[in-house]
């Protein structure tokens, strides 16, 4: 669920920042899953008319459009005062009010900059709700009102900067799934008071005799309450920029006033409600010519057709929403088409019920659909919160569709339940939780949450329907008594059944932080320190490597042999005082040394293919304390893989191992990591390599000096085979992903488009600043860069390289066309000419 902090300072005043208040929601219990911040934009980007909007020779879709922008001064304007820009939306027309971003306006993922589009300059951009941010909706430009004044600026008509916070509701709150639930729990965690809309409902025009209805329950104990509110002379438009952007911000796409309202007020209140066109109503056969709602379960095999255009053969159990003939919707869950808003949609029926939360729930499985109303019915609201969301729909019915409500009122409420009724024992309370409660502060947590306080009076368990049952507490005889307050539970608050649903309570508004903790958790373990561990091991093991497990003692002369020299932090090493054998005299700070040991031991004994590694602890001196931190190095010779007749195997390469410490990598999602010269003395160097994170060293791989490998008794003329060495840094590799998070990606929808382009640059230029050149175009739509070729030689200019680039396109709302295709291509080599000063070829 997503709610927009601007939306929710409406009913409580928000006085802290977004991390402050994150932290409040989720030590309130109300889990805080991710937060977007909608940022400001600048005020060149605001509202501006579309005076023409002419179509583009040879093109299928772009639009040469003349937009007025007021007397925002631009240098770009034309002699009439205009602004000329090239657009491609297919609701680009003549005489609409639209958002344009002014040349240098800076947006979320892009810079606006004059262009110049199949031989027409375009000074602007007429943007959508996705290039401003503001949601992923990218089917068109914003369309806005016809009264909107030229020269809003975006914060003005979107409120911004605004933040977004999505939450997880638990299963047993429903009354949190509505901005006023959210800003009532806060109300009683802030101490603030509640700011509830005002409802002023008009005087109803539309007498009963012009629109009756019938309305029949057949299943009460599958729909304890349902009301039907009904207008007249309903207009049907687009809805107000405040409710759109509202929505928007929330996760939900406006559509059209009617549906706007039903979803605005589900939002708010946290209750779904429907809309029914009256005159698509049949009547039922025993009473023609008067339109009929009936609630009951769905025939065998009975046929509906959602609004989403999906057809479905219901089994019998399910509850509808019937006329008098057939289902008009799938009870809780979705509306049907045949009595679907139209355009021609004059009179309405507007529905807010509340149904059985396992009914809903076995139909929403059964049928795999899941909507924002299932999602809510099936987590049981009360049959009250109904009335409270139609009276506020119908306020904004009359306001915003100018509609005439009737007077009659249709409300199948058979059942009403009675007030219930619980006790909580302070002392209880301390033996729950741990420490004591004055009854004073009890009493006020629990008020502020909306129960009403009736009396003291001794305990008595269980729920009660009448406060008479309670026998007023004695001081004076306290032996056979029990002191307990007595409340009554809100109507919203359907998950409060028992004394200790209500000593919960108290303690989330006091704190858990006040639970006194009587013996401290042990931590015998790093999880996130062994994950990491153990996904190298897995991968290693994986790749064909062996693990080796050598002896934390070493001896400083095989660093020597290694090319360190005296002066080296490596050298630098903690001794024994009594050590057991000369070999044995110092804690090592290396495991290369013992990985080169182990590999010689083999090779000496017929073994060519080898893949060791180990992982393990080195020892370095830190003042008065050591420093002992992990690294996991690997030594590789011979063949990549098994030997095989069908599959040849090929000698171990340099692009084998880098692929071996880049793939880890990847693994543990690190990214944006630079490549430097390799700095250890043992290792080629024109053929190795450093990873480095914030100039901090991951990792590092390369061939051995054959120098090196002479003084560990390994001859490589005879071996005739290359030694290819790896380490990993594990302490900054933990370090580096404890904070990351793993975020799921759909998969795309649509197919992407391939281009090519190669071209000349200066060979100082690495090739990862290229790339991030490239990704600050559309960040979004560019979505892989591959250097597939790259080329040194006499037809090339000295200092300079030949360099192709294969590029992936994909829009994540749409199929791409050739002509956006090019005009990204013309951007990107435009911005490389600028950036690097290549040559294309």
């Amino acid at each position: 669920m997503k709610i927009a902090l601007s939306w929710l300072a409406k009913y409580i005043e928000i006085k802290e920042n977004t991390k402050e208040l994150e932290e409040i929601l989720t030590f309130s219990g109300i889990e805080v899953e991710a937060v977007e911040n909608i940022p400001a934009l600048p005020e060149t980007v605001f509202s501006a008319k579309i005076i023409s909007a002419e179509p583009v020779p040879e093109t299928d879709h772009l639009k040469r459009c003349l937009v007025d922008i007021g007397n925002f001064p631009c240098p770009e304007k034309t002699e009439d005062g205009y602004l000329q820009v090239i657009c491609g939306a297919p609701n680009c027309r003549t005489g609409m009010m639209a958002v344009i971003a002014l040349p240098g306006s800076v947006l979320p993922e892009m810079t606006i900059a004059k262009a110049h589009i199949k031989g027409i300059d375009s000074c602007g951009m007429l943007c959508s709700e996705k290039e401003l941010g503001i949601s992923d909706n990218h089917s068109g430009i914003i369309e806005l009102s016809t009264e909107t004044p030229i020269g809003i600026t975006a914060n003005e008509l979107y409120e911004l900067p605004d933040t977004i916070f999505e939450l997880e509701i638990t299963p047993n709150r429903p009354d949190l799934l509505g901005y006023i639930g959210i800003a009532r729990d806060l109300s009683a965690k802030l101490n603030r008071s509640l700011k509830m809309p005002e409802i002023k409902i008009p005087e109803a025009k539309c007498k009963a005799e012009t629109m009756p209805l019938e309305l029949v329950n057949k299943v009460p104990e599958l729909c304890p309450r349902y009301i039907a509110r009904l207008f007249n002379k309903v207009e049907l438009k687009e809805s107000p920029l405040w409710l759109k952007s509202a929505l928007i911000k929330s996760g939900l796409r406006p559509i059209n006033n009617l549906v706007d309202i039903t979803n605005y007020v589900m939002l708010e209140y946290g209750h779904p409600l429907h809309c029914f066109d009256y005159d698509k109503l049949a009547a039922l056969p025993e009473k023609p010519g008067i339109p009929a709602i009936v609630i009951r379960r769905a025939y065998q095999n009975e046929p509906i057709i959602t609004l989403d255009g999906k057809s479905y053969l219901l089994e019998g159990e399910e509850m509808v929403i019937a006329d008098g003939i057939k289902p008009s919707a799938i009870a809780g869950v979705m509306g049907g088409n045949i009595s679907a808003i139209s355009e021609t949609t004059k009179r309405i029926v507007l529905e807010s019920a509340a149904f059985n939360p396992s009914s809903i729930r076995r139909t929403s499985y059964k049928h795999k659909i899941s909507t924002d109303s299932s999602y809510r019915f099936e987590r049981h609201l009360s049959e009250y919160s109904a009335e409270d969301a139609s009276i506020r729909a119908t306020q904004l019915i009359c306001e915003l569709a100018n509609a005439e409500l009737c007077e009659v009122t249709y409300d199948s409420f058979p059942f009403p339940p009675k007030p219930l009724i619980l006790g909580i024992r302070s002392d209880r309370y301390t033996q729950v939780i741990g420490y004591e409660l004055e009854d004073e502060k009890i009493r006020d947590y629990l008020e502020r949450l909306g129960l009403k306080f009736l009396q003291y009076g001794t305990w008595k368990p269980g729920k009660i329907n009448d406060i008479a049952e309670i026998e007023s507490y004695s001081s004076e005889n306290k032996q056979k008594s029990i002191k307990a307050q007595y409340y009554e539970i809100p109507h919203c608050r359907v998950d409060l059944e028992r004394e200790i649903d209500i000593i919960e309570e108290i303690a989330r508004l006091d704190g858990y932080d006040k639970i006194p903790v009587k013996t401290l958790p042990q931590r015998i373990m790093d999880r996130h320190s062994y994950r990491i561990k153990k996904n190298a091991v897995d991968y290693l093991v994986s790749r064909g490597f062996y693990e080796t497990l050598n002896y934390s003692f070493s001896e400083p002369d095989l660093l020597y042999k290694l090319g360190y020299e005296d002066g080296d932090r490596e050298l630098e090493m903690i001794t024994l005082k009594n050590p057991q054998s000369s070999n044995q005299s110092a804690m090592r700070t290396s495991l290369i040394p013992q990985l080169l040991q182990n590999l010689a031991y083999n090779l000496n004994r017929g073994e060519k293919n080898i893949k060791l590694f180990e992982l393990g602890k080195t020892y370095h001196r830190q003042e008065a304390l050591s420093y002992e931190p992990y690294f996991l190095a690997g030594i590789v010779t011979g063949l990549n893989k098994e030997e095989h007749w069908q599959d040849k195997a090929s000698p171990i390469t340099l692009f084998w191992v880098k692929g071996i410490v880049e793939e880890l990598l990847s693994l543990w999602h690190l990214e944006n990591w630079s490549v430097q010269e390799t700095k250890v003395p043992f290792l080629s160097r024109t053929e190795s390599a450093s990873y480095y994170l914030e100039n901090k060293e991951l990792a590092y791989y390369g061939k051995l000096n054959s120098i090196v490998a002479e003084k560990f008794d390994i001859d490589t003329i005879e071996l005739k085979q290359d030694i290819w060495i790896v380490q990993f840094a594990m302490e900054n590799i933990i370090n580096a992903t404890r904070t990351l998070k793993t975020h799921f990606q759909e998969i795309p929808r649509f197919p992407f488009v391939t281009r090519d382009i190669s071209f000349l640059i200066a060979e100082e230029i690495p090739y990862s600043e290229i790339i991030k050149t490239i990704a600050e175009i559309e960040r979004n739509i560019i979505s892989e860069v591959t250097a597939f070729d790259e080329y040194r030689g006499k037809q090339i200019p000295e200092g300079k390289r030949s360099l192709t680039l294969r590029l992936k396109f994909r829009d994540k709302e749409k199929t791409l066309t050739d002509e956006r295709v090019d005009y990204l291509i013309d951007l990107i080599i435009k911005k490389l000419r600028e950036t690097w000063q290549i040559k294309m070829r």
